[in-house]
């Protein structure tokens, strides 16, 4: 299990609500069976492919928020199912963790499918709380007020789980000028999969935003945008050919269907204002040094459903 804690940057003009706690991703490694993250024979980490997540919950490292501390005491209990992060088909149950406050718990893993899916994500299901009314609150939504049905304003979750596919030849590189055509972006993906189980086309305050029409109305994204932002046929994901910015230069969105493989995309001044709306409070990301390397490309549509994220 490692540990990514992300630091308080400072404040930029894509700033929406009052600073609170950073928030900590955590990353657990335990159901990596099949090693994707670690070595199977001398249950080594892998570092390049476990430095490369780390870096992609980098990109979120201006989020804060007051996630409650799930703590079972006596006479409380709690439990979620996840999808296994290495298999991608049969559930596991995880009962009674304890997680800290201001802190998102992500099992990851990876095992072969079809090479033309790249992963997916997904935050379980079955999600059961008993015992006290502060504990059941801690668990169902973190403590964040007006997270579930048709008028969600914010989003509170325990963590989730990614599963990446291992029979793509995947590029595991941290500067983008050693992408090849053919080849998909660990990276890119890492980043889009941990935005869905951060509530982008997952959350309900994200999808009560969405009209009739097919689209976003959030608030902060439509002042990015200069109006109301298409999605995609699911509502998970911007539509396809949605154009944003990364760093002031013009980029396809990072949370939209899929990526083309040998190219890079993280997220764009209106992913964030995506997550803002959504309920997290966004500040500045610090500029990774390989940010100059970011580019755009056409992208190919791949459909999603609601709780789960593919990629091609």
């Amino acid at each position: 299990m490692t540990k990514f804690s992300l630091p308080l940057a400072a404040l930029l003009s894509l700033t929406f609500g009052a600073p609170a706690q950073a928030i900590t991703i955590e990353f657990d490694y335990t159901y990596d069976t099949r090693g994707f993250f670690t070595d199977t024979l001398t249950g080594a980490p892998i570092t390049e492919r476990r430095a490369l997540l780390d870096e992609a919950a980098s990109f979120y490292s201006g989020f804060t928020d007051s996630l409650t501390a799930i703590a079972p005491q006596a006479g409380d209990s709690w439990s979620v199912k996840i999808t296994h992060p290495s298999l991608g088909g049969p559930q596991i149950t995880l009962s009674n963790l304890d997680i800290a406050a201001d802190t998102l718990l992500i099992y990851v893993g990876g095992s072969e499918s079809a090479p033309g899916v790249l992963g997916f994500a997904n935050t379980g299901s079955n999600l059961t709380a008993s015992g006290s009314d502060a504990f059941v609150d801690a668990v169902t939504t973190r403590g964040q007020a007006n997270t579930v049905g048709e008028d969600a304003t914010d989003y509170g979750i325990w963590g989730g789980m990614i599963w990446f596919n291992a029979a793509n030849v995947w590029y595991f590189g941290s500067d983008a000028s050693g992408l090849s055509a053919g080849h998909p972006d660990f990276l890119t993906t890492a980043t889009h999969e941990l935005g869905h189980i951060l509530g982008f086309g997952e959350a309900d305050s994200w999808h009560t935003q969405i009209d009739e029409a097919g689209y976003f109305n959030g608030t902060n994204a439509m002042v990015v945008y200069g109006g109301p932002v298409p999605v995609d046929q699911y509502g998970v994901h911007w539509a396809e050919g949605v154009m944003s910015t990364v760093d002031g230069v013009a980029q396809e969105t990072q949370m939209d269907p899929s990526t083309t493989r040998g190219l890079r995309e993280l997220p764009t001044a209106l992913d964030y204002a995506g997550y803002a709306d959504v309920g997290w409070q966004v500040s500045a990301v610090p500029e990774p040094q390989h940010a100059t390397l970011f580019g755009a490309g056409a992208l190919l549509v791949l459909a999603a459903a609601r709780r789960r994220s593919t990629r091609a």
